[in-house]
């Protein structure tokens, strides 16, 4: 710690103490590397314990001109939780949200506040037993992200009729172009007049949801469901940066500091079924997309792809993730994570040890131990290419039955109704494909910043493609791929694993190409974060909301400087 450094951190540490400022390499680095690729060093990490605290500190580090970056649980996938490189021209303060957990329930358990740490888990276990559902459902809850990380990058989830993760009502700090910070309440809720009286109300729960006036909004996408049924739209369906799904927090990239959102929740289904489904051909299943979408009296609640490359390296490489969340649950997967990378670091400094010792144990382990997956979709994955699963309520089982079968008669391909065990099975493999990559990488001592290339595209509505269709030359420069995606929402997960010597950049561009050529839009979900340059008109959004570009700068190829210099 520089002695210019060490009285601005001084003044944080009064305020959330000293074990809450971290500074030695060894503690940051679970928060200065990402969670599949982005790396880079940052002065300190702080970990605010209350809302009060965070305005604290922002107020601060405004005032000491350092750069902002929020994290709430790092599980981004395009880097953009973490410092990317160190060519910043101000020093990058991490504050990581992740102690600032919180639920608080309004309306009657119809609506919810979310604080900037809580977790997609810790919504769904709050939610249970009032039989309501959050906008999103185990997915990336596997990993434990995080509510408000979802909502500032318009996340779609996997939930069909709900859409992307969308708000207008938002508590959210933002840095003006004169450099000062400012507070602004836009939850539809008079918690006071000063960010100190403000911040104090809500985190006490002393405000009525029923005094504010003069500021109403929408609190979730509601018109989706009808966007997805247009089959022959030439446009995607959903898409990061979609001007239609940003405002305020919505969608901001981490360039305002989101305190608290305003959510909506939903009915939970009495009962659900789940269909799975296997093809050799994708025509079949883009046909069957189309057919269901136009004939089902209401939409499925999931509708999940997963290819049998991503099957098989998610059997390989990721079974521990399946086993710990079938175990130990999901909201046990961000505490293994963490002390994973503890391991990882004192691993890395013994000089007889491999460094990837951990993962090697972790691998060994995946391979002695058995499949553990029903034997059904077993089957299914030793007779088909392409595996597709529907998630109905029970009210809707009689309708979706007799259409699979009229759809089936003419096609080839087959479907069956899981049981109980099989649809859990079913749906744990496809949301352990995200972990699955990074994984295979780390055993074979993959540099995932040089060698993983991921692409999170949306088609057109009307596309009568799925699968990425690239040209011999780059199929050639591939070492192993992994497809996996939103199906009815045409919006397709792809990992690529290159050769040794490959030329990531370049072949990264030339799949960018072919995405543009077919009319998608990328990223579809996971943001632009490191790996992506944002559409102009999305760079535009971004300089609104932070005109002195402190906050996440850098973030989708753009200018790193203050004043977008």
């Amino acid at each position: 710690m520089d002695s210019q450094a060490s009285p601005f951190l001084h003044t944080l540490s009064e305020v959330v103490g000293n074990q809450h400022v971290l500074t030695s390499p060894d503690d940051k680095s679970f928060y200065t590397t990402g969670y599949r690729v982005g790396q880079g060093d940052a002065l300190a990490v702080i970990l605010p314990q209350s809302l009060s605290a965070l305005w604290q500190v922002l107020t601060r580090c405004v005032a000491e001109d350092v750069i902002i970056l929020m994290q709430a649980s790092n599980t981004g996938i395009t880097g953009g939780s973490t410092p990317d490189g160190n060519d910043y021209d101000r020093p990058v303060v991490i504050i990581s949200t992740r102690h600032l957990k919180g639920i608080q329930v309004i309306d009657g358990g119809q609506q919810v506040i979310a604080y900037p740490g809580s977790t997609l888990t810790e919504l769904e276990d709050t939610l249970r037993p009032l039989q309501r559902e959050p906008h999103s459902v185990i997915g990336s809850s596997c990993i434990g992200a995080s509510v408000i990380g979802g909502l500032c990058n318009n996340s779609g989830g996997s939930l069909i009729r709900r859409g992307p993760a969308f708000t207008e009502k938002s508590l959210y700090a933002q840095i003006t172009e004169q450099g000062e910070i400012a507070l602004i309440n836009h939850l539809g809720i008079n918690l006071g007049e000063t960010p100190e009286e403000i911040l104090r109300n809500l985190e006490n729960k002393q405000f009525s949801t029923g005094d504010a006036e003069g500021w109403q909004g929408k609190i979730w996408a509601e018109d989706y469901a009808e966007k997805l049924r247009d089959t022959e739209s030439a446009s995607p369906a959903r898409f990061n940066g979609d001007p239609h799904y940003l405002h305020d927090g919505a969608g901001c990239a981490g360039k305002i500091i989101v305190f608290a959102a305003r959510l909506a929740t939903f009915p939970a289904s009495p009962s659900t079924e789940t269909w799975y489904i296997g093809a050799n051909d994708e025509k079949t299943l883009i046909a069957l997309r189309r057919f269901l979408l136009n004939h089902l009296d209401t939409l499925p609640i999931q509708a999940e792809y997963i290819h049998a490359n991503a099957f098989d390296m998610t059997l390989r490489y990721a079974k521990h993730m399946i086993l710990a969340i079938r175990q130990l649950g999901p909201q046990s997967i961000p505490g293994l994570m963490a002390r994973k990378a503890k391991w990882d670091v004192r691993v890395k400094k013994s000089k007889c040890l491999p460094k990837n010792l951990t993962d090697r144990l972790i691998q060994g382990f995946n391979q002695i131990t058995p499949p553990l997956v029903a034997k059904r979709i077993l089957d299914y994955r030793r007779r088909f290419e392409h595996h597709l699963m529907i998630k109905g309520e029970g009210e809707q089982a009689g309708q979706l039955t007799a259409l699979l079968d009229q759809f089936f008669a003419e096609h080839q391909g087959e479907y069956f109704v899981c049981d109980q065990k099989e649809a859990q099975d079913a749906f744990l493999i496809r949301f352990a494909v995200a972990g699955a990559a990074i994984s295979y990488c780390d055993y074979l001592g993959i540099d995932p910043n040089e060698r993983l290339i991921a692409f999170d595209a949306a088609f057109r509505r009307n596309d009568d493609q799925w699968l990425f269709d690239l040209p011999l030359e780059l199929r050639d420069q591939i070492q192993a791929d992994s497809c996996c995606g939103h199906f009815f929402c045409l919006v397709n997960h792809q990992d690529y694993i290159l050769k040794p010597g490959v030329d990531g950049k370049k072949f990264k561009q030339a799949v960018i190409d072919y995405i543009e050529q077919r009319g998608a839009r990328y990223p579809a979900e996971h943001n632009v974060g490191h790996l992506y340059t944002a559409k102009d008109d999305y760079q535009q959004h971004w300089r609104k909301l932070d005109p002195t570009n402190t906050c996440n700068p850098g973030i989708g190829k753009t200018s790193r400087h203050k004043f977008w210099q």
